[in-house]
């Protein structure tokens, strides 16, 4: 399966949008155990630090835990959907915000993922032009 390529959403959000889809729908169940990144990164044909980057994402928002040497499983029970959680209509200021620094080091790490993901395209296409040449 391969991420659509005519967006500017990046690829490890892509993924995590397509996990937690499967999680809030009860494909993937409370306390089952979700694809590890080496299974993201062949599924979805992606970088390892980018599967790993959209699992990031699962954990912080609470959806996922991980246990060293098993894997990441959904928590159960399942956080209430942002828009069923308290606080969700009340004003921006009552809710707690990420810090500007966790809000920066995201950004940041964003922006090296997406610089990975488009070195390992390059990488690709270099490593198919020289399996050309040797058969040629």
């Amino acid at each position: 399966m391969s991420l659509p390529r005519d967006t500017h959403t990046p690829p490890y959000r892509l993924v995590a949008d397509e996990l937690r889809q499967q999680i809030r729908s009860g494909r993937i169940k409370p306390g089952e155990r979700v694809p590890s990144s080496r299974e993201l990164e062949a599924k979805y044909d992606i970088a390892n630090m980018t599967a790993r980057s959209a699992l990031r994402v699962l954990r912080d928002e609470e959806l996922i835990y991980s246990t060293p040497g098993r894997g990441n499983f959904v928590v159960d029970p399942l956080p209430p959907e942002p828009s069923e959680a308290p606080g969700a209509g009340e004003p921006v200021g009552h809710r707690q915000m990420p810090s500007a620094e966790y809000l920066e080091l995201s950004e940041r790490l964003d922006t090296l993922t997406a610089k990975v993901d488009d070195l390992m395209g390059v990488f690709q296409q270099l490593a198919s032009l020289t399996e050309r040449q040797k058969k040629d």
